[in-house]
């Protein structure tokens, strides 16, 4: 069997150096505010010490599954020594909501950051019970409703390529159908508005 002593011990060093991580990040809904941790602060902190003491950290395993406008990424990470290449299969699991593409990335950044903080017992403050579902709930359909809505340059560049706004929203609902992307979308429309300048 081999020796992990090593190992344990620069794990050990990184919960003692890391041992506690403010919150930098500012969430305001209504009436309710309140401070949250940043992926970026999470991963920059612990990243120094990973490093100062000969640790890494790298994915070996990922499945992830959408349902809805809900992705959920389940990961498996080896953290190594690398001075004696012993290592230790860590998991975690995140859930990104996005009406687009952005689920599976969203969700993968969830998941790191507490990978980090629960592998390292990292403490925040920071307490997802205390947030109430209804609030969640509220907060991920007001982003799915935001994310439905065309980005002006969508809209300008119809009104180039058509003249006006007429038949706008049906085009836009029967592309979204077929699964188009905004961008696809502005993709298309800039190929008419090249074809109408050459033909004009």
């Amino acid at each position: 069997m081999s020796d992990k002593t090593s190992l344990y011990k620069k794990i050990s060093n990184v919960m003692k150096e890391v041992s506690y991580l403010s919150k930098d990040d500012k969430v305001e809904f209504n009436n309710t505010k309140y401070k949250a941790i940043s992926e970026e602060k999470v991963t920059s902190t612990v990243r120094a010490s990973l490093i100062q003491n000969g640790l890494i950290i790298i994915p070996v395993k990922q499945s992830h599954k959408r349902e809805g406008t809900l992705s959920t990424v389940d990961t498996e990470y080896k953290i190594i020594d690398i001075d004696t290449g012993e290592y230790e299969i860590i998991v975690s699991s995140g859930t990104g909501a996005d009406t687009q593409d952005k689920g599976v990335g969203k969700a993968m950044t969830y998941s790191y950051k507490y990978l980090f903080l629960r592998t390292f017992a990292i403490p925040t403050g920071e307490d997802p019970d205390k947030i109430s579902s209804a609030e969640l709930d509220d907060k991920q359909r007001k982003a799915e409703e935001e994310a439905k809505k065309p980005p002006p340059a969508l809209r300008a560049k119809w009104k180039l390529a058509k003249g006006d706004m007429k038949g706008f929203d049906e085009w836009m609902t029967a592309q979204q159908e077929k699964g188009k992307t905004f961008e696809d979308m502005e993709t298309t429309l800039d190929k008419r508005i090249e074809e109408l300048k050459e033909s004009a």
